[in-house]
C-alpha cells in the first residue's frame, strides 16, 4: 500500500505537532517547577553533580522549547526533527541508565510524566524515537512541498 505524498505531508505535520506539544509542555513544566526539576537532577544517581544539575536544569527546558520552535517553522523543520530525535535518544539513554545501571530510581519528571513508571517512560521515549525517525524518513520525499531547508 503506497501512501500519497499529501498524506505523507500530513503525517509529518502531525508528528511535528505532537513533538511541539510535548516539548513546549515539558519545557514550560520544567521551567515552572524549576526547583523540583533541579532537585530531581541533583538527586539523580547519573547526574548527581550539583553544578551539572544547575546547568542542565536550565539547558534542558530551553533546548526543548528551541526544538519546538524549529519544528514549528517549515524551513527548519527537518533540523527540528533531527534535533528531536537526538534529544529523545539522550532522554531514552538516561532512562535506560536509571532502569539498568542505577542503584536506585529517583523521582520522575514533572507534569503528567510523574504518573509513569521508569519502564513505561522508557517505552514512551522509544515510541517518540520511532515517530522522529518516521518524520525524517517521510520528510525528504516531498521537499518541494516544504521549500528548501535552511541551515
Amino acid at each position: 500500500m503506497k501512501i500519497k505524498s499529501r498524506h505523507k505531508k500530513v503525517l509529518v505535520e502531525i508528528i511535528c505537532l505532537l513533538f511541539i506539544i510535548l516539548f513546549v509542555y515539558a519545557g514550560l513544566t520544567k521551567l515552572m517547577e524549576g526547583d523540583r526539576f533541579y532537585t530531581n537532577l541533583n538527586n539523580s544517581p547519573l547526574f548527581g553533580i550539583k553544578t551539572l544539575a544547575g546547568i542542565m536544569s536550565w539547558v534542558i527546558p530551553i533546548l526543548e522549547i528551541m526544538i519546538a520552535a524549529l519544528l514549528a517553522w517549515p524551513k527548519t523543520r527537518l533540523i527540528g526533527l533531527y534535533s528531536a530525535l537526538g534529544l529523545m535518544i539522550i532522554f531514552t539513554a538516561y532512562t535506560a541508565g536509571i532502569l539498568f545501571i542505577s542503584p536506585y530510581a529517583p523521582c520522575s519528571c514533572g507534569g503528567v510524566i510523574t504518573l509513569l513508571s521508569w519502564k513505561q517512560h522508557f517505552i514512551l521515549n522509544t515510541l517518540w524515537i520511532v515517530l522522529a525517525i518516521m518524520g525524517i524518513v517521510l520528510y525528504p520525499k516531498f521537499r518541494k512541498l516544504y521549500g528548501p531547508v535552511s541551515c
